[in-house]
């Protein structure tokens, strides 16, 4: 594949603002782009992107999905002075975000840059220096110099704000940019729909981009209903674990190729999911065919919107996989161009083989 062509459409992606709860335009922007190349295009109720693919075959449909929203932040309170406070949507890293660049949303739709704020390193004790300020003690700053302003502006609390678009290519193929979980998948998912509307597989094609994947995780369950899928593939795949710090935590590495996550539990909710075998075994088999090393990881301490939506009607088996990627929900995360471009590959293989006769029970 032309690495650039792929490397453009990740980029625009990821330079949408689309916090979760607020993805409207990445929504309406990702539908435009899959209308040409499908049969049919629905937003559902919610803000889901369906695209469908009718297959050859009466019967089995897949439904592969990519979540379109991100972290961010909402504006919880205007100070008079015209700063105001933040608070977290979704798993957003305390520590990383002062002096952090951003956007602020305002109710017209308008987007604001600005800053959330950092103490001068000269005015803070040496105790002060190796402490991280709680989000709540932090003010974000787009300039202004009242709350009056901040309203003519139409910022209120509840608007939302996000990390400053950044993206930048680096050595040996890969990107680096804010939000790459999961505008990768977005453009994974545009790149089958052209291939797809020209190779018609022998199953029907449900290729989704769902919404509240950063907050709830449940927004892929609607999308099953609407699409009335028998199978799902989430296209999100776990962290690496090749640099320093994060080593020994599991085999994933980047330039490895696609992973399958064999098994994530969240011990808090006491949800996750463990891949269905069938699926399991012809991600792997298709992996053989095409030459392509298939990573896998067991992950505990996060789960995906496969947790859920495999509850849905009798059951729907799932499997989760992608190109894994470094840095996750920090403002600027890196992932290879390689990796995104044979889990493509990967997936054209996955649904070419697929067809009717494919048994959905799990044993």
């Amino acid at each position: 594949m032309d690495y650039q062509k792929l490397r453009d459409e990740i980029k625009e992606y990821a330079g949408i603002p689309r916090v979760s709860g607020y993805e409207g335009e990445a929504v309406h922007r990702f539908a435009d782009d899959l209308r040409p190349y499908c049969d049919e295009v629905r937003i559902d109720r919610i803000g889901n992107v369906i695209g469908t693919i009718k297959g050859k075959e009466d019967g089995l449909s897949l439904m592969i999905f990519a979540h379109m929203d991100t972290i961010g932040f909402l504006v919880s309170y205007l100070h008079p002075d015209g700063f105001f406070r933040l608070e977290r949507q979704g798993g957003v890293p305390e520590k990383l975000v002062q002096g952090t660049p951003i956007l602020v949303g305002s109710e017209s739709g308008k987007w604001y840059p600005g800053v959330i704020g950092a103490r001068a390193y000269q005015t803070m004790s040496d105790a002060e220096r190796g402490k991280v300020d709680p989000l709540s003690t932090l003010a974000a700053d787009i300039g202004v110099h009242s709350e009056e302003e901040l309203h003519r502006l139409e910022i209120e609390p509840g608007c939302p704000v996000c990390y400053y678009p950044v993206f930048y290519d680096m050595e040996d193929n890969k990107i680096c940019g804010s939000y790459l979980d999961n505008a990768v998948g977005m453009a994974q998912l545009l790149e089958l729909a052209m291939y797809f509307s020209s190779n018609r597989p022998k199953v029907t094609l449900h290729l989704v981009g769902t919404v509240w994947e950063e907050t709830n995780a449940k927004g892929a369950m609607i999308a099953a209903r609407t699409a009335k899928t028998d199978m799902a593939i989430c296209l999100l795949s776990p962290g690496c674990s090749d640099t320093p710090d994060l080593k020994g935590v599991s085999n994933v590495s980047m330039d490895g190729g696609p992973c399958v996550t064999v098994m994530n539990f969240h011990g808090r909710t006491l949800d996750g999911q463990v891949a269905h075998k069938g699926m399991l075994e012809l991600i792997k088999s298709s992996a053989k065919k095409e030459g392509i090393n298939l990573q896998r990881c067991v992950l505990r301490g996060a789960l995906s919107d496969s947790a859920y939506l495999q509850l849905e009607g009798n059951g729907i088996p799932v499997l989760d996989m992608g190109a894994p990627y470094r840095y996750a929900h920090s403002p600027k995360e890196v992932i290879s161009l390689k990796d995104v471009d044979e889990t493509i590959t990967l997936l054209k293989k996955f649904v070419n083989e697929l067809d009717s006769d494919f048994s959905l029970d799990r044993f």
